[in-house]
Order: C-alpha cells, then structure tokens, then sequence
C-alpha cells in the first residue's frame, strides 16, 4: 500500500472518529442542559421537583426511596461536573481534531494533487450566518448562561441557609464549574483570536 492510500484510510478514519465524537457530544450537551434545569427549578418549584423523582423511581423502576430534596440537589452537583468536564474535553479535542484534518487536506491536495474539500476550503466556503451565530452560543454564550445559573443557585442556597456541609460542598463544586467555564470560554477565544479559519461548530 502507497503513502497516498494509507495517508487517505488514516484521513477516513480520523474523519469517522470526529463524526462519533459529534454525536457523543450533542448527547451529552443535552444531558447537561437538562441536569443545570432541574437545577434551577429546583429554587422554583423544589418540592415537585422531589415528588415527580419519587413517583419516576416508583413508577418505571419499581423503587420506592426516600432522601432528603438536598441529597438530591448534591447529586446533581457531581453529575453536572462529570458531564462539564466531558462536554468540555469532547469539544476541545474535536477543535483539535478539526485543524489535524485540514492540514491533511491541505497535504493531499499540494503533495498528491487529491482534491478533498470535505472539512475545509469546501465546508467554509460562503459559511451562513446562522451556524456563525450557532458557534458564537455553543462557545462563549453557553458558558456565561451557565456561569450564571451556577452563581444564582449559589446565592439561592446562601439565603436558604442550606445546611453548613451541603452548603460548603455545592460552593466548592460551583467554584470548580465556573473555573472549568471560564478555561473554556479562555480556550475558543484564544483558539479564535489566534486566527484559526478552521473552527467548526
């Protein structure tokens, strides 16, 4: 096998693992959304909150458990940050990712004359408004939005007078979570400022 098909495979390859990737960050920017409103729905309506999870656990999983509504919130704590710091490094490593696929366009195309445009000059070409107001969300709206539910939740629990333990833990893991949104937000600016035409949403 030449260097051409073996560099084309390794291209493909690369290629399917961006795209499983993609799917498993969608799901897990889902996911993460739905636990930072339970969250916050939790300072609005926290009694429903803990009696529709009772009845979901009775009804669909046959178990009938009793806890407090504030176990439940620091249990929701620890599964927002394990799903943060995964979205997080799923998407970095596809930004990472995306700029590894371009150059091996660009290689193809000036060394071996294979015209693939798939990822790059092809895919930014005309690029709409839309998926540029899309990026703009995904990458610095989002972790601002977030930064703010985790700082409201906070305050909420502060003026609750939450007890002392549980209340040092969720600020502790607030603390933890904005850190980890402002690397983020850090990591796209620079990634963007630095003049990278080949960031994807």
């Amino acid at each position: 096998m030449d260097k051409l098909n073996i560099l084309y495979d390794h291209y493909k390859d690369t290629f399917s693992i961006q795209k499983e990737n993609e799917k498993s960050r969608n799901k897990l920017f889902l996911v993460l959304c739905i636990c930072i409103l339970i969250l916050m729905l939790m300072i609005i309506y926290p009694n429903n909150i803990y009696e529709n999870l009772q009845e979901f656990f009775s009804d669909n999983l046959g178990i009938n458990i009793k806890f407090e509504l504030k176990v439940l919130e620091l249990f929701n704590w620890f599964i927002i940050s394990y799903l943060t710091i995964r979205y997080y490094q799923i998407n970095a490593n596809i930004e990472k990712n995306y700029k590894y696929i371009h150059d091996i366009e660009d290689m193809l195309e000036k060394k071996h004359k294979l015209l693939i445009y798939r990822e790059g000059k092809n895919y930014l070409e005309q690029y709409p408004m839309f998926l540029t107001f899309s990026y703009i969300f995904y990458k610095y709206v989002f972790p601002v939005l977030f930064s703010v539910c985790i700082i409201i939740k906070v305050i909420f629990n502060i003026i609750n007078k939450l007890s002392f333990p549980f209340l040092i833990i969720s600020i502790i893991v607030s603390i933890f979570l904005i850190i980890i949104n402002i690397s983020y937000f850090t990591f796209n600016y620079k990634l963007r400022k630095g003049g990278n035409k080949n960031v994807k949403a």
